[in-house]
C-alpha cells in the first residue's frame, strides 16, 4: 500500500509540473553544445556571481557551477529546487532559492551579478522587466528567449518589428543577439525557434528621461494604433487634453513630419516627446496618468 501511496503522489506531483510548464510555456534545454555556446556568450570570469533563472532539471547549471565563484539558482517548483539541492549537496557555493522570478527581490542578492537563463516564454518579457528595475545590480544578462520575442527587442527603428517593447529594452540596456536555437534543443519540443540574446543594462540611460513612468505611459499610448499616425493616437488620450495646435507646437520644435507613425520613432526621440508634452499635460492628468 506504501508504494501505490507513493505512486500515486509522483503521479500528483508530475500533474503539477506538467501544469506549470503548459501555463508558462517551459521547455527544458537538452543540447549540451548549446549549454556550451551559452557559456562562451556568457563569458564568466573568476571571482564573479552568477544568478541563474529558471534552472528547471539543471541543464546548465551544472556549466555555470564550474565557471562560477558563487552561484544562485532561482526556481519556482519544489520538486526542482530538492532535486538540485540533492545534486549540488557537496558544492557549497551552489545556492538554491525557491522564488518566483517575476516578484523576486534581487536586492538580496550580492551585486554584480552576471543573470544566465532559459526563460519560460510566456513568462520572459515580465520576468526581465522586473530584472531591469534592478539593473544597477547587474553586469549582463545572458538570456534565452522565443526568437519573434528576441527580434522585437533587438528590432531596429521603423522595422516591421520595432514596437514598445523595443523601446522599452533598448532605452535600458545594448541588445546584442548571440545566437538562435532550434526547436530539436529542448525537450518538449517547442513550435518555435529560441535565440540566445546578451542584454548589456546602462549604468545610466544613454538619454535619460526625468520622468522613465511617464515615458513609457507615453510609448504605450503611441503605439496604441500601429497604423494611425503618432499624433491621432495622442490626441485620442483624453485625459490629456492635447490639442492639434499643442501638438503642432512640439513637431515643429521637435522637427517632426506630419504623418510620424510611433516605429519612426527611436528611443532618444520618444525621450525628447515625453519632455516636450509633459508640461502641456493638466495638473489633473499628472495623477491620473499612472492609471493608464
Amino acid at each position: 500500500m506504501r508504494k501505490k501511496s507513493h505512486a500515486n503522489a509522483n503521479a500528483k506531483s508530475n500533474k503539477t509540473t506538467s501544469r506549470y510548464r503548459k501555463r508558462f510555456g517551459q521547455v527544458f534545454l537538452r543540447d549540451s553544445l548549446v549549454v556550451e555556446q551559452i557559456m562562451m556568450c556568457a563569458q564568466i570570469a573568476p571571482g564573479e556571481t552568477v544568478l541563474e533563472i529558471g534552472p528547471g532539471r539543471g541543464a546548465m547549471t551544472g556549466a555555470l557551477a564550474e565557471r562560477a565563484t558563487t552561484l544562485y539558482a532561482l526556481e519556482i517548483e519544489q520538486p526542482f529546487v530538492e532535486a538540485l539541492q540533492q545534486r549540488f549537496a557537496n558544492r557549497p557555493h551552489v545556492h538554491l532559492i525557491q522564488a518566483d522570478a517575476r516578484r523576486y527581490d534581487y536586492d538580496q542578492l550580492p551585486p554584480p551579478l552576471v543573470v544566465v537563463a532559459n526563460l519560460p516564454y510566456s513568462t520572459a518579457t515580465h520576468i526581465l522587466r522586473h530584472l531591469l528595475t534592478y539593473r544597477q545590480r547587474l553586469s549582463r544578462l545572458i538570456v534565452m528567449v522565443q526568437k519573434e520575442v528576441a527580434e522585437r527587442f533587438a528590432a531596429a527603428t521603423g522595422s516591421k518589428s520595432y514596437s514598445g517593447l523595443s523601446v522599452f529594452f533598448q532605452y535600458h540596456a545594448a541588445i546584442e543577439r548571440c545566437f538562435d536555437v532550434p526547436p530539436q534543443a529542448f525537450s518538449p519540443n517547442p513550435a518555435v525557434a529560441s535565440t540566445v540574446l546578451h542584454i548589456a543594462p546602462y549604468a545610466n540611460p544613454a538619454w535619460p528621461s526625468a520622468d522613465e513612468h511617464f515615458l513609457f505611459q507615453l510609448v504605450k499610448c503611441a503605439f496604441a494604433h500601429r497604423r494611425k499616425t503618432l499624433r491621432k493616437n495622442l490626441l485620442a488620450v483624453a485625459q490629456w487634453q492635447l490639442s492639434e495646435a499643442d501638438l503642432a507646437a512640439i513637431w515643429t520644435e521637435l522637427s517632426f513630419v506630419s504623418t510620424l507613425r510611433p516605429q519612426e520613432l527611436s528611443p532618444a526621440q520618444f525621450v525628447a516627446l515625453a519632455a516636450a508634452i509633459q508640461p502641456l499635460l493638466p495638473p489633473r492628468s499628472l495623477v491620473e496618468r499612472r492609471q493608464i
